[in-house]
């Protein structure tokens, strides 16, 4: 009994051990960016048959979040576009760029950042039922000038919507 109770505990943590050290062997070193591919190329048809995820990632916003003060980061939401055969899942990091510093500090306050998602949420479905999100590539220009758009009506002085990052993932429906 004491042979096989060694063996329930042993075996298994002899076996993660292992797991985890040939991980760290085989895993590619890690890098402090993200492998960016941009969705607003010239090869549709490529991204089609392509099985990674569609990123898009601003390398000048992170500059921008760091130097300007204008700018406020919002965080992520993913947001689901179905379509006939499958879901699009598309992840977007926002970061909005307003027109003066004290509108800044107005809008970073919790009670209107959280406004200010729940409006961007909001716009964000209402591009996903148009044609923005339903592409095989999402125009990053088009889809922020509509959520500029539609912000302007309910908050004054946002001049810009910045994607942090951008990702569409095309999920097959069974």
């Amino acid at each position: 009994m004491n042979k096989l109770a060694i063996a329930i505990v042993a075996l298994p943590l002899a076996c993660l051990g292992g797991g985890y050290a040939t991980g760290m062997v085989l895993a590619p070193p890690a890098t402090d960016s993200l492998a960016v591919s941009d969705s607003v190329t010239d090869e549709p048809a490529q991204r089609a048959a392509d099985d990674t995820p569609h990123v898009q990632e601003d390398v000048s916003v992170g500059h921008l979040l760091a130097e300007d003060r204008t700018i406020i980061r919002l965080g992520q939401m993913t947001i689901p576009v179905e379509k006939a055969n499958s879901v699009s899942y598309v992840v977007a990091d926002f970061a909005l760029k307003l027109e003066s510093l004290e509108v800044a500090e107005r809008y970073k306050r919790v009670e209107e950042a959280t406004r200010l998602r729940d409006s961007l949420l909001t716009a964000m479905n209402l591009a996903a039922e148009g044609t923005v999100l339903r592409g095989v590539a999402i125009d990053s220009d088009e889809l922020s000038a509509l959520i500029r758009d539609l912000l302007s009506k309910d908050y004054e002085g946002v001049e810009d919507v910045l994607f942090v990052s951008l990702y569409k993932q095309d999920v097959a429906r069974l």
